[in-house]
């Protein structure tokens, strides 16, 4: 039988949904009160007789009838029935604290979001704050409520944990003082989700088993040689204890993949060894630094050439407040240059989103009219004009040929009708990867991590297209995207596709993101000559001329 907290929650859901629909005010009003009054009712509410709770405080006669028809059926009808005419993501979104049925409401109309994963790209592409009703201050509450919900999931973004893992490894340290420790499991490989993080130390067992006297941590426990426990934010965390001799051999089988220790140590044995690298040279193999772990086996990883952060010469792929970003174009700019780049592309987006403030034709000339303004204010800094083009529904770019070349180059991009079979996602992309206009295709799945899987790809086939038409593909460095999934990035290298680590910065603060893209290119052994903006401007230019005369597009 559901507690009352329990069924408070039905009738919060209930009147949520109701608001999100436009439903009457005062029944709303009603089932939204009852949330609450039934949770301070003494008794268990459905074991009360009808007339009890008609007459019990804070109830009344509709309340109760729903209450005892959740008794008899399991459910209340009205609150199926708007279950089914609700995007299924939206109703995890409404559990979000701060978020009412009729904000819900205007996220959904305004900016199509149906689900949380999208709501937060919403607010990193800052377009929560310039709907009415909403501003800076809901945008970073809501960032928050969304982050505090899904750390309760018990999944996390690698770049959500990266910097805290420090952290957690002095406290580790401060309290075990370990002969070695070191990060271990998923995090050491830099894995793009994290449910835990795992380190390994070499201690006596007493002093291990001072992690149970340390006012740092929470929840813990110690089994044999293994602790768990978790973070004041709610972290988990897993320790794994070992003497001094056995530390390398432990944290080689604490890193994993499990099928990649498991071929190791079937070459080597089981030993106790001075180093990783003694491992693998026992294994007759060549050291695999972590991050390289999940690549099949039998890759060669060209490891003189992988590419490196420093490698990194300019920032492609970013929005301003001509579309939906929070600083200006020039704020932009000022940025890439003195963080050391070269060279800054704005990839405003284009007329189709207009919930991201899309450009129109006239809007386009007046920022390329700005862009040539900043190109004389910044002679020693290159900038170059770009648009996040939307394809369309059936493939077709958002604009017409006669304005895509007056762009230096065009990103194509899928933001909407995202609920494709494979069939009609491939047609979609093949099509506008064929467009000669089409220099980069963003994001190619669609994908955001921990809330949307993304549309069906067909990887090979449009790696293939792409090596065909000489398109780029984007590996988006969002953390929230990166998206193509670094596990392709071997074969497209094998197929001669470039690659371009782009922030999809829509601030100043978001261009720091290529450092999550680097990370994820790395793990797929990208090299600085496969990145296409590892190149210099002057290198990007000659690549261009070089494209469009193919093309026939000069």
């Amino acid at each position: 039988m559901l507690s009352n907290k329990e069924v408070g929650s039905v009738f919060k859901t209930l009147a949520g949904l109701m608001e999100l629909h436009g439903e009457n005010d005062f029944k709303t009003r009603t089932y939204s009160n009852a949330a609450f009054q039934v949770g301070r009712v003494p008794k268990p509410v459905l074991s009360m007789e009808l007339k009890d709770l008609e007459t019990t405080q804070g109830i009344g006669k509709s309340v109760a009838a729903k209450i005892v028809e959740l008794r008899e059926t399991g459910t209340m009808q009205a609150l199926e029935d708007l279950i089914t005419i609700t995007p299924p993501g939206l109703l995890e979104v409404l559990r979000i604290k701060g978020l009412g049925g009729k904000k819900v409401r205007v996220i959904w109309d305004e900016l199509g979001v149906e689900d949380v994963g999208s709501l937060l790209y919403a607010c990193y592409e800052n377009r929560l704050s310039k709907l009415k009703g909403f501003g800076e201050k809901t945008q970073q509450s809501v960032i928050q409520a969304i982050e505090y919900y899904q750390s309760n999931a018990g999944k996390f973004h690698y770049a959500t944990l990266a910097d805290h893992a420090i952290i957690v490894e002095e406290q580790i340290s401060a309290i075990c003082a370990p002969q070695h420790i070191s990060i271990a499991g998923d995090l050491r490989r830099q894995s793009d989700i994290l449910e835990s993080m795992d380190y390994v130390l070499a201690c006596s067992a007493t002093a291990f088993s001072q992690l149970l006297n340390g006012t740092y941590f929470e929840e813990v426990n110690i089994a044999e040689d293994v602790c768990t426990a978790k973070t004041p934010e709610g972290i988990r965390v897993r320790i794994f204890r070992c003497d001094d001799a056995q530390f390398y051999f432990t944290l080689f089988t604490h890193t994993g993949p499990a099928a990649h220790v498991d071929h190791i140590i079937q070459k080597a044995g089981e030993a106790n060894y001075v180093s990783e690298e003694a491992i693998y040279l026992q294994a007759g193999m060549k050291y695999r630094e972590p991050f390289l772990r999940d690549l099949d086996i039998n890759f060669e990883p060209d490891l003189p050439n992988i590419l490196q952060m420093e490698d990194i010469r300019g920032v492609v792929h970013n929005h301003s407040t001509w579309s939906d970003g929070k600083n200006t174009l020039e704020e932009m700019v000022v940025a890439s240059k003195e963080m050391g780049y070269d060279y800054f592309v704005i990839s405003d987006h284009s007329k189709t989103a207009v919930y991201a403030g899309g450009l129109s034709v006239e809007q386009i000339y007046a920022q390329q009219e700005e862009i040539a303004k900043l190109r004389n204010k910044y002679p020693d800094f290159t900038i170059f004009s770009s648009i996040e083009c939307d394809i369309l529904n059936d493939g077709s770019m958002d604009y017409p040929d006669d304005v895509l070349k007056t762009f230096d180059f065009v990103i194509a991009s899928v933001h909407q009708n995202l609920k494709m079979d494979a069939e009609k996602a491939n047609a979609r992309l093949l099509r506008a990867i064929e467009n000669p206009y089409t220099t980069i295709l963003g994001h190619m799945t669609g994908r955001l991590l921990l809330s949307r899987p993304g549309y069906p790809v067909d990887h090979k086939r449009i790696i293939d297209a792409c090596a065909a038409q000489r398109v780029v593909i984007e590996l988006n460095a969002n953390p929230y995207r990166l998206d193509m999934d670094h596990s392709w990035i071997p074969y497209a290298m094998e197929k001669g596709v470039m690659i371009s680590i782009d922030p999809d910065a829509h601030s100043t603060e978001g261009i720091a993101d290529i450092r999550w893209g680097v990370i994820s290119a790395r793990k797929g052994a990208l090299t600085k000559q496969m990145t296409w903006n590892a190149m210099d401007a002057a290198g990007i230019r000659l690549w261009l001329q070089e494209r469009r005369k193919a093309k026939g597009i000069l």
